[in-house]
């Protein structure tokens, strides 16, 4: 499919001084960028060569593009950086849509006072702005009318505290250039980008037997052990620094990887292993100044108490609660960096407590299902944009405190840190399973055991 898209897209590599004119003797050193067009999509973008450039293997709402990623920093904590630009045709709308639209999109936010403006585009057409639409990836979309084609246009935030469009996002919307498309968004037999086939892993279909029916027999075996034992006094949630809450001892979140994770990954270890926090744990990295890491914006998710879990590509992820309803399981542009994504609803003690499984390879769940803790909800990858993988295959996992939805994709609320979370114990040959207890400890390769605080680095059983 991505070798298809590359036959009709068009590199060209072009240096800035040509492109603006200047002369040899000028004092400025000449900056390399690249010219991006799309046979499909009908429009062009010159753009710093080093920016990474996402082909789409997939339509997504009836809309068909690229997106314009800036640069990452090739760390092994970076998520595969941040988007830029999505340009892409809306090959159902016509320019008569666009109010509807724009009205529709605002009606999508009722708790947020989306700012509408009229803006420049490729310097000599005007669209029409709306935003900020919240999300990981929060972004104004850009309406505009060429002909009787419609381009939406997402612009990404570069700065979180300012709505609208910056001076950076006009600059990018006055070098898109429009051109009528060579061929038709249907001649490329694209699948939506939430499509089941889009959606699915290549999975072997008795793994998610073998691993749920092992996990439910642990249950049912472990009920015990895996009750929360925090007696009733001195339970509840407390607000903590930033505006985050600390999940009240009592709530019920498991590890999430099976009996088969990471096999042959650690010499000397049995499979159904995984490391806390690697890439990053609380307020790390992109879970800190460099991302994620927010406990109260309204605008954004808030992740600043999200871990990442080593996984294998296929390795089974299993819902994080006792019982819940998925809200989400998909891919969205608002969310864009999350890749695949699940998202899970409970409730406690009168509070709406939601789940975060990121970067999925794919789903074994749809919206609306209502999970047990024994059921695989998707399998662990690195989506994040098909050609900028976020490092190796992990799980990002983060909860969140009574959120706002949008399509049942949670942004908003509070940031949730979960201390607690109930094992089976396969891996660890623990019949009796157990609970561990996390906490900020320093980078360790030590086996977790129920008895003592765990952080970044541990092992823990599933």
């Amino acid at each position: 499919m991505r070798n298809k898209i590359l036959s009709f897209a068009v590199l060209a590599v072009v240096s800035a001084m040509a492109a603006t004119g200047t002369s040899a003797q000028a004092q400025e050193p000449a900056v390399t960028t690249q010219k991006t067009e799309g046979a499909a999509v009908g429009a062009e973008i010159v753009h710093p060569a080093e920016w990474n450039i996402e082909r789409e293997p997939y339509t997504y709402e009836d809309t068909y593009g690229y997106t314009l990623w800036y640069p990452d920093t090739d760390a092994a904590h970076d998520h595969g950086g941040s988007p830029a630009l999505r340009v892409a045709l809306a090959y159902d709308l016509k320019p008569e849509d666009i109010e509807a639209e724009v009205e529709g999109l605002r009606a999508d936010y009722p708790d947020l006072s989306l700012r509408r403006e009229t803006v420049a585009v490729a310097r000599k057409h005007e669209g029409v702005a709306v935003g900020t639409i919240p999300g990981s990836t929060p972004y104004t979309a850009v309406y505009v009318p060429v002909g009787e084609r419609v381009y939406r246009i997402n612009v990404y935030a570069d700065d979180p505290e300012r709505p609208g469009l910056d001076a950076r996002g006009k600059e990018l919307l006055s070098d898109v250039r429009f051109e009528p498309p060579t061929r038709s968004v249907g001649s490329l037999d694209l699948s939506d980008a939430n499509s089941p086939e889009a959606l699915a892993a290549p999975t072997d279909p008795g793994l998610v037997a073998d691993e749920e029916t092992t996990h439910r027999a642990g249950t049912e075996e472990n009920q015990t052990a895996r009750t929360s034992v925090v007696s009733a006094r001195g339970g509840g949630e407390k607000a903590i620094s930033e505006g985050c809450y600390q999940a009240d001892p009592r709530f019920w979140v498991q590890t999430q990887h099976g009996k088969f994770a990471n096999e042959n990954r650690w010499k000397g270890r049995r499979p159904g292993w995984t490391r806390i926090g690697l890439y990053n744990y609380w307020g790390q990295y992109t879970h800190g100044n460099l991302g994620y890491g927010r406990c109260a914006h309204d605008g954004y998710t808030n992740d600043k108490f999200a871990i990442d879990y080593f996984l294998r590509r296929g390795d089974a992820v299993f819902s994080p609660f006792k019982s819940g309803t998925v809200r989400f399981a998909g891919r969205r542009d608002s969310h864009k960096n999350y890749g695949i994504f699940v998202a899970i609803e409970t409730e406690h003690g009168g509070e709406r407590y939601v789940s975060m499984s990121a970067h999925l390879d794919g789903l074994n769940v749809s919206k609306g299902d209502r999970l047990s803790e024994d059921k695989i909800i998707g399998f662990a990858g690195n989506t994040g944009a098909p050609s900028i993988p976020v490092g190796d295959p992990h799980l990002h996992q983060a909860f969140y405190r009574n959120p706002s939805y949008v399509d049942g994709a949670p942004y908003g609320g509070r940031g949730l840190q979960v201390v607690r979370h109930h094992f089976i114990g396969t891996a660890a040959r623990d019949s009796n399973g157990g609970v561990y207890t996390f906490g900020r400890k320093k980078k360790s390769d030590r086996t977790c055991r129920a008895s003592i605080v765990c952080g970044k680095g541990y092992f823990i059983s599933n």
